[in-house]
């Protein structure tokens, strides 16, 4: 796998949507997000205020991607600590082949693992779905929403997955 895919226009207003379910601010404090957290056996989170959220909570998410960046203005990264560290450039609007390959370490990897993006990490939500283990919960910001979960289950991953094929990727990751 070679190069970088970008989000087609057309596929912006489908991608604006939560692909989950969404925890709106208010209730990410409450019992049924907390149930979620604390029951989850593997957690990716993808944003840097979503993986924060989670060192909140006292949990550290196995993998996180973030960016150094909230509302498109540089911020400081998240204070959750990680073992290994992947940095990677993924430019706005593109899933490039080695921010993929970066997720996969991070998978497969040593725990808690780091993607660093210089770029921008809202579209990797997609290929975490798809790389995470079966079950796992992956979790994601929706601006000006809240935070979505994804179960990363068969259904799930077959839509990440068609989403990936539609930006021009190959049949399999």
């Amino acid at each position: 796998m070679a190069g970088q895919y970008r989000l087609p226009e057309e596929m912006r207003a489908e991608l604006a949507k939560p692909l989950g379910r969404l925890f709106k601010p208010g209730e990410i404090s409450g019992e049924s997000f907390l149930a979620v957290v604390k029951k989850a056996t593997f957690i990716v989170t993808v944003g840097d205020r979503v993986t924060e959220t989670f060192g909140a909570t006292g949990r550290t998410p196995e993998v996180q991607i973030v960016d150094s960046m909230e509302n498109r203005k540089p911020r400081r990264p998240p204070d959750v600590s990680f073992v290994a560290n992947y940095v990677v450039e993924n430019p706005p609007a593109t899933i490039t082949a080695s921010a993929v390959e970066a997720i996969r370490s991070a998978v497969d990897g040593p725990k808690p693992a780091r993607v660093l993006v210089v770029g921008e990490e809202d579209l990797l939500a997609i290929p975490a779905v798809v790389l995470a283990p079966v079950s796992s919960c992956v979790f994601y910001g929706q601006p000006g929403e809240g935070i979505v979960l994804v179960t990363a289950d068969a259904a799930a991953k077959a839509r990440s997955g068609a989403i990936l094929r539609r930006m021009g990727f190959p049949k399999t990751l």
